[in-house]
């Protein structure tokens, strides 16, 4: 018996992995000449080109979204693009109208989920913005958040939750073995100390506070327009959480990568655009909580791989995080945490 997919070498998973992505391409009435991939890690993304088209395909390959879970996420993306709330990419249907395309192949360990959006182009993962495109960053989350509140999903519709019994009492970082390994028992009872204080700070679940949002809004997944805007990319994770997790998401993501004198301004700019189109949440002034919680998302995710690329980015960033959540308990703030001058 041949070896699983998992227990294969990358360059030979890479290569079945393009084989798949041209079959799962069949489905699709669209140019298909070159395939680059962007990214692999939990998901295999593909810039697909063909007679002057871009498309991008995204093949859910490690413990990925089921096809109603995707299935869900394109119909609220399908409804954002439709009614102008923000820039996203449109989902292409199949030849035979569906959205997701389901592809049984050997040695996986099941079918390989696959779904193609129209490519937006622009500058994406940009450094910096200017404070012009930090308003319209913001002014981006809000009406995110807007469309959130008016939206009436299927009956049907079935999304990952970001609450803190998901992201801290049932994250990978507590309970999956290969994370447990990874952590020393220092470091685990540093986590369990930091579960228990956001916990006693977090809000209730009020409309006001809680509802659809992108979950990973980071600067991954903006995209600077050739028009000036701004755009946003890869809701693979969206799902009913707090409002102010992405509004953390934001901040946390442009804190780690722009010049630390940059920050206050973007922050500013950004909070300025959000509430031009409304007001921020109630539990603005605890966000230093949901700093947190924004890194125990990423810690999870890193600490549970199994994924060379991961490996090799995700051991410091893991060290950052847990020596920026010890200052958090002594200190009672998080970097990137704001005034209530500044909110």
């Amino acid at each position: 018996m041949g070896k699983m997919f998992n227990e294969l070498a990358r360059a030979t998973r890479l290569k079945w992995l393009r084989s798949a992505a041209f079959e799962t391409l069949e489905h699709y009435a669209i140019p298909r000449h070159r395939l680059k991939l962007l990214q692999y890690e939990d998901n295999a993304v593909y810039l697909v080109e063909g007679d002057g088209m871009r498309h991008v395909l995204r093949m859910s390959v490690h413990d990925g979204r089921s096809a109603q879970e995707q299935s869900s996420e394109l119909a609220w993306i399908d409804s954002l693009v439709s009614g102008k709330a923000v820039i996203a990419p449109k989902p292409v249907p199949t030849r035979s109208t569906g959205m997701v395309t389901s592809l049984a192949l050997p040695r996986w360990p099941e079918p390989v989920t696959s779904v193609v959006f129209e490519w937006i182009p622009g500058e994406s993962s940009p450094a910096s913005l200017s404070a012009t495109a930090a308003e319209q960053l913001g002014r981006l989350t809000a009406n995110l958040h807007e469309h959130a509140m008016q939206y009436r999903p299927p009956a049907d519709f079935t999304r990952p939750t970001w609450g803190y019994g998901e992201i801290f009492e049932g994250g990978a970082a507590v309970t999956d073995p290969v994370a447990h390994d990874r952590l020393s028992d220092t470091e685990r009872a540093l986590l369990l100390q930091v579960c228990r204080t956001v916990c006693d700070r977090l809000p209730e679940r009020t409309p006001h506070e809680w509802g659809l949002i992108h979950a990973d809004l980071h600067r991954g997944n903006v995209v600077a327009t050739p028009d000036d805007d701004v755009a946003v990319i890869d809701f693979d994770d969206c799902g009913p959480g707090y409002y102010m997790l992405d509004v953390a998401s934001v901040l946390s993501s442009f804190l780690r990568t722009c010049d630390p004198q940059e920050y206050p301004e973007f922050a500013e700019r950004y909070v300025r655009g959000y509430r031009s189109i409304r007001g921020l949440p109630p539990s603005a002034e605890r966000l230093s909580e949901f700093l947190v919680m924004r890194d125990m998302i990423i810690l999870n995710f890193v600490l549970s791989s199994r994924n060379e690329a991961v490996l090799e980015w995700g051991p410091a960033r893991s060290k950052g995080i847990l020596n920026t959540m010890r200052d958090y308990l002594s200190s009672g703030k998080y970097p990137g945490h704001l005034t209530l001058a500044a909110l």
